[in-house]
């Protein structure tokens, strides 16, 4: 009986990694019975990354849910979900949860004001509950501020020239003069945080988290220049961290939660994942693995999943389909690690469409359907 893995990335915005994993293998058994299918939901630290841990867990999770201050502050609380595990000692959470980009109405975003202080209340509500590890996805943030608000739900002060306790957000990022540490909890700074992310960007400069990710939640080309100034600025407190590889995630959240928080650790997210998962061992006896994400080009080969994936299959010496919303023209399927890349979103389809859910669901189940009879599996 041949075996074939799938671990796709989300379709953001669209469908899920358990969802397109889901319906690639409902497809595959509808279509040939005799493949037997593993539906592996796999992420990087964005989107669907305490999904995927979850269904990494061999035991089941608790589910919570907490009432925390929204991004900004003009808007009402927000209801921030994640799960702890069967121990009751791990608490598996997503940034964009509590202080992500969605949650703000797009005619309001604000990068200057937005705050991360509803993730650090959503940590503190795991560390209430008992938790001494925190793994967190840094993906889909909608703020710049070093993980100042962060660290002031965590009992850190941040004060500016005059003494005054600054409000944590980006536009006090350059007004911090003195950081006051001493009302962080003992049960916090003996907590555990495993940070988890697809990026390897420092904090500031050309490739930090001003000029690279700011733009894409809102701000403008004098916001960056000003952001980019007051995060070097910021610099000279968290030290060392400011240029450790992902120090710049999450609008350097990274960089702050490593500085002042002892048990911190940034881990790349697809590789965190995927070894949780227990990939490798997944596909050692495959016959073929299929992996994607919405859109496949040249970032892929920035250690997103896929490509990570497709590494750990040639590793096995196992061939890999790879599956995207859609793909940019120049890219090489080769290049990348895989055999072949299909796309199945129809050409002159609009955007708006194609992200329909039920629209990439029906596309995904017709690419498949297509795919099936000439799949080529390793021998």
């Amino acid at each position: 009986m041949k075996k074939v893995v799938v671990a796709c990335d989300s379709f953001k915005g669209c469908l899920t990694s358990r969802e397109i994993a889901e319906t690639i293998a409902e497809v595959i058994r509808e279509t040939d019975p005799t493949i037997a299918v593993e539906a592996v939901p796999v992420a990087d630290g964005g989107e669907g990354t305490v999904e995927a841990l979850v269904a990494a867990c061999d035991r089941p999770v608790q589910w919570v849910s907490c009432l925390v201050d929204a991004p900004l502050r003009q808007l009402p609380p927000v209801e921030a979900h994640y799960a702890i595990d069967a121990d009751g000692t791990t608490a598996y959470m997503e940034m964009a949860q509590a202080s992500g980009l969605t949650l703000i109405p797009i005619d309001r975003r604000d990068i200057m004001q937005a705050s991360s202080l509803g993730t650090g209340q959503m940590i503190l509500d795991a560390v209430n509950r008992g938790c001494n590890h925190i793994v967190m996805g840094l993906g889909g943030s909608a703020t710049c501020d070093g993980a100042m608000g962060i660290l002031a739900a965590l009992g850190v002060e941040f004060l500016d020239a005059f003494g005054h306790l600054l409000y944590p957000c980006a536009q006090s990022v350059g007004l911090v003069h003195e950081i006051d540490l001493q009302g962080i909890p003992d049960d916090v700074l003996n907590t555990q945080f495993t940070l988890v992310t697809d990026v390897n960007n420092p904090l500031c400069g050309p490739r930090g988290a001003a000029r690279v990710f700011a733009p894409q939640k809102g701000a403008s080309p004098q916001q960056v220049e000003q952001l980019d100034h007051a995060l070097n600025s910021y610099a000279r407190f968290v030290s060392d961290k400011a240029t450790q590889p992902g120090a710049g995630a999450a609008g350097g959240v990274a960089a702050g939660m490593t500085a002042f928080l002892p048990h911190c650790a940034i881990e790349p997210g697809a590789a965190f994942i995927l070894k949780k998962a227990q990939l490798a061992s997944r596909i050692a006896d495959a016959d073929l693995v299929i992996t994607g994400e919405g859109r496949i080009d040249g970032s892929t080969a920035m250690g997103k999943t896929p490509q990570v994936v497709a590494h750990l299959a040639r590793q096995c010496g196992v061939p890999v389909v790879a599956v995207g919303g859609a793909a940019a023209p120049d890219v090489d399927a080769v290049a990348l690690g895989f055999d072949r890349i299909i796309t199945i979103t129809p050409p002159d389809t609009p955007l708006a469409e194609a992200l329909q859910p039920d629209v990439a669901r029906a596309n995904l189940q017709r690419a498949i359907t297509q795919l099936i009879p000439n799949l080529h599996y390793s021998e």
